[in-house]
């Protein structure tokens, strides 16, 4: 079955391949990143460094990896350090769904696991926030924000705090009077139009969309990003149709088999069957000649 083609002009924030572009853009990926910090923590943002796609290798090379949409390094110049990683997510299938924690926690261990050199002391563990903005509701209690962080259960107003945090926003989520700039910001996210650029922040931040989406540099990845999607299809599909035909030879010659080994069994008893009649019949010819013997 044929995919339609995306067109890059309709394509918006929340699309990983143009949510990446903004982000890498040499001079967007800052503000846009700035603004997303922002909006989300409501503070202002310190110095910060921005690496798009940043890969985590597995410790072996039959080990799970993970590569991190955004991870963000900010500097609050008093010599700590925060990272973030900021993930856009519109895989609305329920076992994806359901497993977004134990994935969040997957990428906590990966860059907690590069978090420390050799001989450093826990202590030196830099704060992480990781941020996952979806088109809909991970948790399905209608809210556009959840915050979550670890916590004692028999105590939860103990103050335990491991450095991180976890924030999940529902571009679908009711926001409250103190959240209306971000539910405004989350709406632009999702559909990236004209109309829904309400505010000076957000036309701003449309015109650098428009410009990165009519940008040549970006248009000809765009069309590579496309043409090996097509030709990784294209494999599945050749590699389907082949196992395909590969499953039916192997079904064929089972059949074939058990046809050749259920005609053996009946030959074998046909000639189970005819041993015995003769048997029978010698048997049988023994006793007439025994009678006739017998007969004065």
């Amino acid at each position: 079955m044929a995919i339609e083609r995306r067109k890059l002009e309709e394509l918006d924030l929340l699309d990983n391949f143009l949510f990446g572009m903004m982000v890498m853009h040499p001079e967007y990926g800052d503000k846009f990143s700035r603004q997303l910090l922002s909006l989300v923590l409501n503070r202002k943002i310190g110095k910060l460094l921005v690496i798009p796609q940043k890969v985590l290798y597995g410790s072996e090379t039959d080990e799970h990896g993970a590569i991190l949409d955004v991870y963000l390094e900010e500097e609050d110049g008093e010599g700590e350090t925060t990272l973030y990683d900021v993930e856009a997510e519109q895989d609305i299938h329920a076992a994806a769904v359901k497993a977004i924690p134990k994935r969040m926690r997957f990428y906590r261990a990966k860059i907690d696991g590069q978090g420390l050199k050799s001989g450093e002391n826990y202590g030196r563990f830099r704060k992480l926030i990781m941020i996952m903005i979806t088109p809909f509701d991970p948790f399905g209690l209608g809210r556009m924000r959840y915050t979550v962080k670890n916590m004692c259960e028999e105590a939860p107003e103990m103050p335990y705090d491991d450095g991180t945090t976890m924030i999940f926003l529902n571009t679908k989520g009711k926001p409250d009077d103190e959240s209306k700039e971000l539910y405004q910001f989350l709406r632009y996210l999702e559909c990236s139009k004209q109309e829904n650029a309400v505010t000076e922040d957000l036309q701003r931040l449309h015109g650098m969309v428009e410009r990165i989406k009519h940008d040549k540099e970006v248009s000809v990845r765009f069309m590579r990003l496309w043409e090996d999607e097509e030709r990784i299809r294209e494999k599945a599909h050749i590699e389907g149709v082949e196992e395909g035909r590969t499953l039916e030879r192997e079904n064929t010659e089972r059949e074939r088999a058990r046809a050749e080994e259920a005609k053996a069994r009946a030959e074998e008893a046909k000639a189970r069957a005819e041993e015995a009649e003769r048997k029978c019949a010698e048997l049988q010819a023994i006793i007439d000649g025994m009678k006739a013997k017998a007969e004065p």
